[in-house]
């Protein structure tokens, strides 16, 4: 029974992971614009988290390009102010798309449609999923109630304290 229990915990643990959908739409691109898609990931998500998903265009063959940034980068680009580094690129037609999210914080993922020459429909069902739990731990509601036992403790003693003091 103990080893039963061991190996169902042992197999469990790295089935404890989240996904959240980041694009599952149809976009209409004409040539030499681009769609920004912006999303966070908290420090809870970043154990080997991945950009995945199947996305398809038309007319066939259409290459598009994904382009992966920070958020402070995509800002800097827009506004001209400095380097843009690239975390992630990925060029191709059809299929599937994988990408590696480096680390926690605010991204946004590009999608291009420069190098074209004619208007791009892209249809694309992509999401991010990592193997972390996904939940912050918010120490507020723990350090409240501490505060509210520490001030019943008090508001009790000092009823003790002074009915005693009375009665002698």
């Amino acid at each position: 029974m103990r080893i039963s229990s061991l190996l169902l915990a042992l197999l469990t643990i790295p089935l404890i992971a989240g996904s959240f959908t980041l694009l599952s739409d149809t976009l209409d691109m004409n040539i030499g614009t681009y769609r920004s898609i912006k999303f966070r990931i908290t420090p809870e998500m970043v154990d080997s988290t991945y950009i995945s998903g199947e996305f398809f265009t038309e007319p066939i063959p259409t290459k598009l390009e994904f382009i992966l940034v920070t958020e402070l980068d995509y800002i800097r680009g827009w506004e001209g102010r400095g380097e843009i580094d690239t975390l992630g690129v990925f060029y191709s037609e059809n299929g599937d798309l994988e990408m590696e999210v480096p680390d926690f914080g605010d991204f946004v993922l590009i999608v291009s449609n420069r190098g074209n020459t004619s208007p791009v429909t892209l249809v694309a069902e992509l999401s991010v999923s990592y193997k972390g739990s996904g939940v912050t731990y918010d120490s507020l509601p723990f350090g409240m109630t501490l505060l509210m036992t520490v001030l019943a403790v008090g508001v009790v003693l000092a009823a003790v304290l002074l009915t005693i003091k009375r009665m002698s």
